[in-house]
């Protein structure tokens, strides 16, 4: 016993150890994870010049797409006109549901010293020959030297007006050629919708703005295309700067020679202090959620030691009662096989004392089939009881029962007992044998440890309340009473108060456990009340039979 004491205090160590090597590990996460936060950081520096270069190629790849998909090639003219042809390709690209990226699409076609304008009513599907817009005056300019043998065309500079040369096919009529397909980028949805679509996916992938950019257009005032928020103030460093849209301007740059350059200037560069928040913010929630782990696994460990001081608990509680009920069985056997002994070896011989051992012999194997039986119908309880017929109960019968019962528990402890029933008690729905086990019960335990009083009553009546009828009985005596420490734990199994263990009152732990068992089997509820020196009352509180009407 002095080895399972000890153990609580190993349990103390335990759980001490087990904080510090919590606190420590959340040390240690609070290290890594501000590593890991400056490596973040220093990753997401690095990776804005890759970041606006993957935002360049993927504008150019879909622009090129789009315009190549709308440029028919030879074989398109095998067996349709030139504006046919043109129509199904048009038709093509706007069935796979592409982008709105082009506000005019329109034909360039040579006659004579002139070059003649078509252009493409997209509702209608059909081209129609018109005069050129004053805008594209430098487009006309340059397609008309070229039909006639002179330098290529003059560049766009906003950007905005795309040509392609296409080669084959008639137009109205006429013999087949060189002829131009020109599209123009429609400014406002690049503005509104597709490069900021663009910026957020690449930029600032994670929702936050970390990253400022500002698009500006050459020959056009003011020059700037879109910007963010924040991009006002442009910083004097850290600026990467990535030229685009390369089909928008296809004169060759003089300080790159052999490369065309984009007609449009990204230039990007980090919000200030917006990356260090980002990352911070990232840290704190990494930093919880290994706080929230460690609580967890601290929690964890304390509801382990918790259970296993239980579990020792219980394993002692089980012992004690082994010991309690070989010392209850104890007593019993040595009377029965003393009186035995004696009545074989003939040492009684008058009848009238080998009567009065025969009811000796009879009083403590009736003592000993209690026990046993105790025993037994603690280890049933809930199944028996569950399986138990409900018929009606006369509380007060089964109340005198259990009085007449415990009549020998009584006079020994000198106690006198009072039953008091109220008029028209209604009866209860239940099992009458283990009712009157559970008053059995109560009545033993006022006499063995609240005999001191020398009364114990009984009363019985009809508990008023606005839910569904009650019946309400109470065992009280004046003994000594339960200290308030044992009041919740009296109910367990193999519990046994301190009084009940220093005066060596004979009990197995038992009693009050199943007589809980029963109770709220029986669908109803028991509960104490207690003083120091002002004795204990048991109060049981059963549901009521319902009435049954007659027919």
């Amino acid at each position: 016993m002095s080895r399972i004491r000890k153990i609580p205090h190993a349990d103390w160590w335990l759980g001490g150890l087990m904080f510090l090597l919590c606190a420590a590990l959340t040390v240690l996460q609070y290290r890594w994870t501000g590593e890991i936060a400056r490596a973040e950081m220093t990753r997401r520096r690095g990776n804005l010049n890759e970041q606006a270069q993957a935002l360049a190629q993927e504008f150019d790849a879909e622009l090129s797409a789009s315009c190549d998909q709308l440029t028919p090639d030879r074989a398109d003219f095998a067996n349709q006109s030139r504006e046919a042809a043109h129509l199904a390709r048009f038709k093509e690209w706007q069935a796979a549901k592409p982008r709105p990226i082009f506000s005019r699409i329109a034909l360039g076609e040579s006659a004579g010293n002139q070059v003649q304008l078509s252009l493409l009513d997209q509702t209608a599907a059909r081209f129609v020959r018109t005069n050129w817009p004053a805008e594209w005056a430098v487009m006309q300019e340059g397609l008309i030297e070229k039909s006639q043998g002179g330098p290529p065309p003059s560049s766009d500079t906003r950007g905005v007006l795309l040509e392609f040369p296409v080669f084959g096919g008639s137009g109205r009529g006429g013999p087949g050629g060189e002829h131009w397909l020109i599209l123009e980028l429609d400014l406002a949805y690049a503005r509104d919708r597709w490069l900021p679509e663009l910026i957020a996916r690449h930029l600032n992938p994670a929702g936050s703005v970390v990253n400022e950019a500002r698009i500006s257009l050459e020959g056009r005032s003011p020059g700037v295309l879109h910007a963010t928020t924040g991009a006002a103030e442009k910083p004097r460093e850290g600026i990467i700067s990535v030229r685009f849209n390369r089909l928008g301007k296809t004169a060759r740059r003089s300080d790159m020679p052999g490369q065309t350059s984009g007609a449009w200037l990204l230039e990007a560069w980090q919000r200030p202090g917006a990356l260090e928040a980002v990352v911070a913010a990232a840290r704190r929630r990494n930093f919880g959620v290994a706080v929230c782990i460690n609580l967890l696994m601290l929690a964890t460990g304390v509801a382990l030691m918790h259970h296993t001081r239980r579990s020792r608990r219980l394993a002692e509680q089980q012992m004690n009662f082994v010991a309690n009920v070989s010392h209850e069985f104890r007593t019993p056997l040595t009377v029965i096989r003393g009186a035995a002994h004696n009545l074989k070896r003939g040492v009684v011989q008058e009848p009238e004392q080998v009567g009065q051992y025969s009811c000796l012999i009879a009083q403590h194997a009736e003592r000993l089939g209690e026990l046993v039986e105790q025993v037994l119908e603690f280890a049933g309880a809930k199944k028996n009881q569950a399986s138990a017929p409900r018929q009606p109960v006369a509380l007060a019968e089964v109340l005198k029962e259990a009085i007449a019962a415990t009549e020998h528990e009584a006079q020994a402890a000198r106690c006198r007992v009072e039953l008091k029933v109220l008029p028209s008690l209604p009866t209860v729905s239940g099992d009458a044998p283990a009712l009157r086990r559970v008053f059995q019960n109560l009545i033993t335990n006022a006499a063995k440890h609240g005999g001191d009083g020398g009364w114990i009553g009984i009363t019985a009546a009809s508990a008023n309340g606005s839910g569904p009828a009650m019946v309400e009985v109470q065992v009280a005596d004046y003994g000594p009473g339960i200290p308030e420490s044992e009041q919740a734990e009296i109910f367990k199994p193999f519990f046994r108060g301190a009084r009940a263990q220093e005066k060596q009152t004979r009990g197995s732990g038992l009693g009050l456990s199943l007589v809980r068992e029963i109770v709220e089997a029986h669908g109803g509820a028991i509960s104490v009340r207690s003083t120091d020196n002002c004795g204990t009352t048991f109060t049981i509180r059963l549901p009521a039979a319902a009435e049954t009407k007659p027919e």
